[in-house]
């Protein structure tokens, strides 16, 4: 069967993050984004999750790299697939490129970036990529219209958007463009962002937060918004109420200002108002505004630092009004509403977006799509980028609409060749653990950390020689150290000649198991032991 194009979702379909998409032409493959999958809590301080390129084959065709935006859950891991494909040639917008050097810079691989925009075209094999100027919640981002040569097919793919038609500092979302292409060919597939899909109605604008910012900003208490860091546009819409008030911009936390700096690069904000360096300030008061770093609950943000009185200089109080520009990513809510109660208990005022338009998604609701839709009549509907269930209800919606969708998931193929379309199963490679200094971490290394985590650990060096042993625990009740004596007697009469003739391993495992039942009739749960035979 003749393969024209053949689209495999490596990451990012059925969760939020580790995006990544191939795109396989007869001469090329085409890697679109390539992020990371931030951990969940139950990971045990595991830094990031990554694609699995271990069957994705060198096979001697071009490698392309294609970057839509600068969030991290897109470009987060870009170093190991130039690691593992040295000689791709990567495109990425000038504001997600910047991100892009830096992250590189930082483990010293070099890389060519070919910047593009609304008015390139990336000629590739048989296909030519347009980029598609979108909305979303940091700057430079766009969608990407595959179309043959042939003009059989055109294949859009936009993973993150919103369908915002009066945004402040930017152009509209440009559904012109992709009219205009579709028009040339017969079939027109679209692969669509799903996050918000449980979301009637419309997404709010950028420019319909300004009034009610405007409104809570103008008060005598000292004020701090959280937010993403890289929600440029928003912190540039803060920035122009501060200068309208008289107030200056003070920014806390490392990574807001690595994206400030970015985006000034880039002339997408003005900091003459902005202060970077808050140690500067030698007094924290109503004069300024400030933005923390940490909306998400960060156990090293800006703001959970100041919730908790570990920021010096700043002490909350009933005079502190806390904005939170942001809403929590599902999981993070725990963390969230502890940071909630911190400072309330401390007598400050805290706005969310339940109380006011403080914030705005950066994704599509259902109006939307619908929208969107009627605008571009896409002949098939492939949802991606959200959690399984959300993939499933944009199916459902697209057939409300008598528009026809189908689903598939990571690894799974969807083979093109003029009128015809074929979808594939295959199975799924689970992502990658890193942790530390990018380093990998197995799975069942994952498993031991969390049941010394909850279990505790004893561990027993035993001299072969002389029938002495030493036993050392962490992490069990301070009251069982009166039960440390008991447990080495017992555990001494167990060492009799005729074990200590046998290899090094079965004595090992013989008092590991004894030592763990041991424990297990004081405690009711049995710790991780660990045993050291020495000669």
């Amino acid at each position: 069967m003749n393969k024209d194009l053949i689209i495999q979702p490596l990451g990012g379909v059925g969760e939020i993050g580790s995006n990544c998409t191939l795109f396989e032409t007869p001469k090329a493959k085409i890697f679109v984004d390539y992020g990371i999958l931030f951990p969940y809590e139950e990971f045990f301080n595991i830094s990031y999750l990554a694609v699995n390129l271990e069957n994705v084959e060198d096979d001697g065709k071009e490698i392309h790299i294609i970057i839509t935006h600068g969030h991290e859950d897109h470009i987060g891991a870009i170093f190991l697939l130039l690691t593992k494909f040295p000689n791709s040639k990567l495109y990425a917008p000038k504001f997600a490129s910047l991100l892009i050097r830096k992250k590189l810079s930082e483990r010293g691989i070099p890389a060519r970036i070919e910047l593009f925009d609304t008015e390139t075209k990336i000629e590739i094999d048989n296909h030519t990529v347009h980029p598609i100027h979108v909305t979303h919640s940091i700057p430079d981002t766009y969608g990407l219209l595959f179309q043959d040569n042939k003009l059989y097919n055109s294949t859009l793919f936009i993973s993150d958007f919103k369908f915002d038609l009066k945004p402040l500092y930017e152009k509209p979302f440009d559904f012109e463009k992709i009219k205009e292409l579709f028009s040339k060919t017969k079939n027109n597939i679209s692969l669509l962002d799903s996050t918000n899909i449980l979301n009637p109605g419309r997404t709010l604008s950028e420019s319909e937060l300004v009034d009610d910012l405007k409104g809570i900003m103008t008060t005598d208490k000292r004020i701090f918004i959280t937010l993403f860091s890289s929600n440029i546009y928003r912190i540039r819409t803060i920035n122009n109420i501060a200068k309208d008030l008289g107030k200056k911009i003070v920014l806390v936390g490392r990574s807001i200002k690595h994206y400030i700096s970015c985006a000034e690069e880039c002339n997408l904000i003005d900091t003459d108002n902005i202060i970077e360096d808050e140690k500067s300030i030698k007094n924290y008061n109503n004069n300024y505004i400030y933005i923390l770093t940490g909306c998400q609950g960060d156990h090293f943000g800006a703001l959970r630092r100041v919730a908790d009185n570990e920021f010096k200089g700043i002490n909350i109080d009933a005079n502190d009004l806390f904005i939170f520009s942001s809403k929590p990513i599902p999981g993070n809510e725990k963390k969230i509403n502890r940071i909630y109660n911190k400072i309330t208990e401390k007598g400050a005022e805290i706005i969310t977006s339940r109380d006011f338009n403080v914030h705005a998604s950066g994704h599509p609701s259902q109006k939307d799509l619908e929208d969107l839709y009627s605008k571009i009549n896409p002949k098939l509907v492939i949802p991606i980028h959200g959690e399984s269930y959300f993939l499933r209800k944009h199916k459902e919606f697209c057939e409300r609409l008598g528009i026809d969708s189908q689903t598939f998931g990571n690894f799974s193929q969807l083979v093109v060749h003029e009128d015809t379309l074929k979808f594939f199963d295959n199975d799924v490679d689970d992502p990658v653990i890193y942790h530390s200094k990018d380093l990998e971490l197995d799975r069942p290394a994952i498993s031991k950390r969390r049941k010394i985590a909850i279990n505790g650990a004893c561990f027993i060096s035993l001299s072969k020689k002389d029938r002495d042993l030493e036993i050392t625990t962490l992490g069990l009740p301070a009251w069982f150290s009166n039960k440390e004596i008991q447990i080495y007697k017992l555990t001494k009469g167990q060492l009799s000649k005729k074990l200590m003739t046998k290899d090094d391993e079965d004595i090992a495992e013989e008092i590991r198991v004894f030592v763990r039942n041991l424990i297990n009739n004081f405690l009711g749960y049995k710790p991780i032991c660990v045993v050291q035979v020495l000669k």
